[in-house]
């Protein structure tokens, strides 16, 4: 069977206070001691809603926090999550090691940081309205890599693949080469509901690249 890898993104505030309360009843044992020791309500929403995520993707397959803070999937599965800014993404591969990183696309000094993705091998970005999605299009990439192994390093195991969505976010993963991929992106229209994985017979909501809302894959 082809290696598979499930991505879902959302905002934080759309998956609401039900599906949070019902994620932290379902934390494995060291997210419950990650969870306890985490001090702000922010940090702690965070959290919880990349456990909702998890949960959604995760077909019922236990988790939890490795002792490196990273997920641990049962057998072969691998899972990596990220926050930014009110937005929440992960990935779960049904083998190997996967990165993801989210972030929202801020207008920042893209002239002094051309000087840094292009020492890092990323090119020289080009003056234009297209310079800001080449930069966030790099560093996602990058943080996704430092997620799958670590390090910012691109490895001839993974492919890269990066998605521009509506209001200006940027979703890239970072998964093992030749993986099919599914992106749910059901849960970024803010206000619809929140299901657990499985309400839908586990999977039905899943488009292959989709386009849908705005969702512009490279």
């Amino acid at each position: 069977m082809a290696r598979q890898a499930w991505i879902v993104a959302a905002r934080i505030a759309a998956l609401g206070a039900q599906a949070l309360s019902r994620a932290r009843r379902r934390l494995g044992w060291r997210d419950r001691q990650r969870f306890a020791r985490f001090r702000s309500d922010k940090r702690r929403r965070e959290f919880l809603a990349a456990r909702c995520l998890l949960q959604r993707l995760g077909k019922g397959l236990p988790f939890d926090s490795s002792p490196r803070h990273g997920v641990k999937m049962t057998g072969r599965f691998g899972a990596s999550v990220s926050h930014a800014r009110g937005w929440v993404a992960c990935v779960v591969v049904s083998s190997g090691r996967p990165g993801i990183d989210i972030e929202q696309m801020l207008e920042r000094d893209y002239a002094k940081l051309a000087e840094w993705v292009e020492a890092d091998g990323g090119g020289r970005l080009q003056a234009g309205p297209d310079m800001r999605k080449a930069f966030y299009r790099h560093w996602t990439r990058y943080e996704a890599r430092i997620k799958a192994f670590g390090n910012g390093k691109a490895r001839a195991s993974h492919d890269e693949h990066t998605w521009f969505l509506a209001g200006g976010v940027a979703l890239s993963v970072c998964v093992p080469a030749r993986t099919s991929l599914r992106l749910d992106t059901s849960l970024l229209d803010h206000g619809r509901p929140f299901h657990p994985f499985g309400a839908d017979r586990g999977g039905q909501r899943f488009r292959r690249a989709t386009h849908r809302v705005g969702a512009e894959l490279e």
